[in-house]
Order: C-alpha cells, then sequence, then structure tokens
C-alpha cells in the first residue's frame, strides 16, 4: 500500500506506527514483525465486534503489515489523566465492569492458560500456568481485556461514552487478572497513578469477594508475564 503523502501520525509503539490518512485509521507494522500475529489481531478483533465489546472494525489490505481500521476522532483517556482529572479513574472502573460484564458464553478468544506460557522459560512457565490454574478453578473466567490502561480508552469527542481498543491481549480469564495487569503497568510507569488506582479502583475487586493473596499471586503471574515482553 503506497500513502499520497496526506497522512497523519497519531499514534506509535514499539512494533507500529498508527496512521490517520483519508478518513480512517491506518496500523503500520514494522516489515520484521509476523504477519501471523497480525491476522490472529484481526481475528482478534472480529470476535470483539462480534461480542458488542468495541465498535472499531479492521480490514484488509493489499500490504499484510498494514491493518485499516475505522477512526475514532477524539482523545485518550491519558490526555485527561496528565491534567490531573481524578475522574479518569472511575471511567477505568467502568471500563473493567463493561468487559467483565459481557457474557462471555460465546466469544471466540483463548483462555488466559493458552498463550500466558508462550516464552518463558520452565520455571516461570510453571509458575505462571499454576497460579492461571489455581484461581481458574476458583474464580468464574470472564472477558479479560488485559493491556487497560488509560492508553488504551478513547473518549470520543461527539459522545460522553468511551471506546475500549487494543484487544489483541484479551483472554478469557478470571477478572482478577484484568485489575493486576494494570496494577503492574502503573507500578511500573507512575506512583501517583498507582496510589490512586489502590484508592479509588480495586476497593471493586474487594466487593467481588477476591482476597489480597489471590490478588498477590495474580500480580506475580502478570508481573512474570510483563518481564517477559520488555526482554522481547
Amino acid at each position: 500500500m503506497i500513502f499520497d503523502g496526506s497522512q497523519t501520525r497519531i499514534g506509535y509503539g514499539a512494533q507500529a506506527e498508527v496512521l490517520l490518512y483519508k478518513g480512517f485509521a491506518y496500523k503500520v507494522y514494522r516489515s520484521s514483525y509476523p504477519v501471523e500475529w497480525i491476522e490472529f489481531e484481526k481475528k482478534q478483533q472480529k470476535a470483539i465486534n462480534d461480542a458488542e465489546l468495541c465498535n472499531v472494525k479492521y480490514y484488509d489490505t493489499e500490504d499484510p503489515h498494514i491493518i485499516k481500521m475505522d477512526y475514532i476522532d477524539g482523545d485518550t483517556l491519558e490526555k485527561r489523566a496528565v491534567s490531573g482529572d481524578i475522574s479518569c479513574f472511575h471511567t477505568l472502573s467502568d471500563a473493567f465492569r463493561f468487559v467483565h460484564g459481557k457474557n462471555a458464553s460465546n466469544i471466540n478468544i483463548p483462555h488466559f492458560s493458552d498463550t500466558a506460557g508462550m516464552g518463558l522459560d520452565d520455571d516461570d512457565k510453571t509458575e505462571v500456568l499454576s497460579i492461571i490454574s489455581r484461581l481458574s478453578n476458583k474464580m468464574e473466567s470472564c472477558v479479560c481485556h488485559l493491556d487497560m490502561h488509560f492508553l488504551n480508552i478513547m473518549l470520543p469527542k461527539e459522545s460522553n461514552d468511551f471506546i475500549i481498543i487494543d484487544w489483541i491481549n484479551a483472554r478469557l480469564a478470571p477478572l482478577v487478572f484484568d485489575y493486576a495487569r494494570t496494577y503492574i503497568i502503573f507500578e511500573e510507569f507512575s506512583k501517583e497513578g498507582l496510589d490512586a488506582y489502590k484508592q479509588i479502583v480495586l476497593p471493586e475487586l474487594w466487593d467481588y469477594g477476591v482476597d489480597e493473596n489471590d490478588f498477590r499471586d495474580a500480580k506475580r503471574a502478570c508481573s512474570i508475564i510483563r518481564n517477559r515482553e520488555k526482554r522481547s
């Protein structure tokens, strides 16, 4: 695919940049990024669309390393957060409840245990899968986003609602892992954010009946996986 020069970069990450071009967003991956992972991302997004968790659709292009996407005209929740607006944590809570409240019985995404051990050494894999197994036997599974943070929650200009994006990590798992994953992200990037997360968002987890020992184990599993991501 060839852009005509009118495209504008609106986002970027370690493996891809996002361009606004003729009314659509385009995620342009590095040429070294595996095509099969991109195909998985598109399949995952279709499942999320079907479950009515996100209305942003992905489209094929003639370049396997480029995904065409519906464009959201708005800002990330991060923009509100950096202005010091504490209500962003209440929106984060709303996003968790929205995702976890969906009926997961027919959604076609993997279980957390199917992929959590990928890339881990034997000891870490055994520990992570053991934690997932124990907590999955104890708690009901639901849809978990597993990368829920302010940059992945969009606030459209012409709506009072939010749209959650970047669903590639979504899995079926006990909701404790979703709260744990976000905890690890705040722990890595923002002490102030972590303190607010503990005070505003985490009390909901205790309301579900999750105890602190189970949450500690979920954090341990998510920390091991996050460290693998940083190494790769």
